[in-house]
């Protein structure tokens, strides 16, 4: 945690530094089926997609509100 490094007396709590050492432990455990580097690339084309998805909805959504185009 770099930016901690800079504070002299900064810590993180210890129920944070437990949890990614458990995160890891899960994570390290789910790489031996699927790779995590190709875990993460389907995790951001899966939030890509949503985003993209969303963003649609809304644009829709605000030309159906002008009364002129609508």
């Amino acid at each position: 945690m770099t930016p901690f490094t800079f504070l002299s007396d900064a810590s993180l709590p210890s129920a944070f530094s437990d949890a990614i050492t458990s995160a890891s432990s899960y994570i390290s455990a789910l790489n031996d089926f699927v790779p995590v580097g190709t875990l993460l690339t389907i995790i951001g084309l899966v939030v890509v997609i949503e985003i993209a998805v969303n963003s649609f909805i809304l644009i829709n959504w605000a030309i159906k509100k002008i009364p002129t185009i609508g």
